[in-house]
Parts: structure tokens; sequence; C-alpha cells
């Protein structure tokens, strides 16, 4: 009986390290996944803010005063671009800010907004659900993601803009 346990438990040890090694593969959030799809590599950098909703900001200037809020109008520049780099709007190239009432532009840069401040620049990564969804906006295919680089130059700015 004692011989037959030696044996057993010899086998067992035996098998055990002969046991093919399992590969351990990098584990990926299904959140992450669909960030990089509708993203690209832009929503690889690690100073993204992701909210729950799926809406992604990055801060690169801070800017000082009062935030924006929903009932306010705001002076910024901005481009706006599609997970390829393809342009789609943009204020920059047109030479002048825009004015823009923020209860007014899609839903994903109105939550983005009270992010900044004057003198700030943000971009902001806007999910389908919270800009056009699956409807064909302009050169914007449907189910895009949206990629924002922003300027906030003003909080209810008083005079319009002049070059």
């Amino acid at each position: 009986m004692k011989r037959i346990l030696i044996l057993a438990v010899s086998l067992g040890l035996f098998l055990s390290g002969c046991s093919p090694k399992e590969e351990t593969l990098p584990v990926q959030d299904e959140d992450a996944l669909l960030r990089a799809k509708l993203f690209g590599d832009a929503a690889k950098a690690k100073d993204i803010v992701w909210r729950s909703s799926g809406l992604g900001i990055r801060i690169i200037t801070p800017g000082e005063g009062v935030a924006p809020k929903l009932t306010d109008t705001v002076r910024v520049h901005y481009v706006g671009r599609l997970r390829d780099g393809t342009v789609f709007d943009s204020s920059r190239a047109r030479g002048q800010p825009n004015d823009l009432a923020v209860s007014r532009v899609i839903a994903g840069w109105a939550a983005a907004m009270p992010a900044l401040k004057p003198g700030g620049k943000a971009e902001f990564f806007i999910p389908p659900s919270l800009g056009y969804g699956n409807m064909h906006a302009g050169n914007i295919p449907p189910n895009s993601g949206l990629i924002f680089e922003v300027e906030l130059i003003a909080v209810n700015p008083t005079a319009p803009w002049k070059p």
C-alpha cells in the first residue's frame, strides 16, 4: 500500500511538471477596446479622464477663472477631426473663433465644456452617443468618434469677435 501511495505521488509530481505552460495574454476591458476603435491611438494617452458615458477629456492647458455652465455662451477656437486624422471642421482654418451657446452644441461638447476655464485648452473624445449617433453629418460618417481640440477664449463674451 505504501508503495502504491509513493508511486501515485511521484506520478502526480511528474505529470504536473510536464504540463504545458499557460500563456498569459494582456487583459483589455471592453471600454478600452471601444475607445481604440472610435479614437485610435489618441485614446491611449494616460492623461485622459474617461467618464462612464464614454466621454474622454484631456486637459492640455488648465486656464483660469470661471468654467462655463450650460446656460453660458463661449468663445472658442477648435479643430474637429476623426480617428484617422481627417479634419471635418476648424475655426482655426477659418481664422476666427466661434461664439457658441453651450446648450446648443452636441451633448459631448456640452458635457465637456465645464472642464475648461478661460485660456484653457483640451481635447474632447466624443463617442457617437454624445455626438451625431448613427446620422451622417456633413463629412462625418455615421457612428463616428469625434476628437476636438478646444481652446476656451472667453465665457459670455460681451462683444462679437473682430479680427
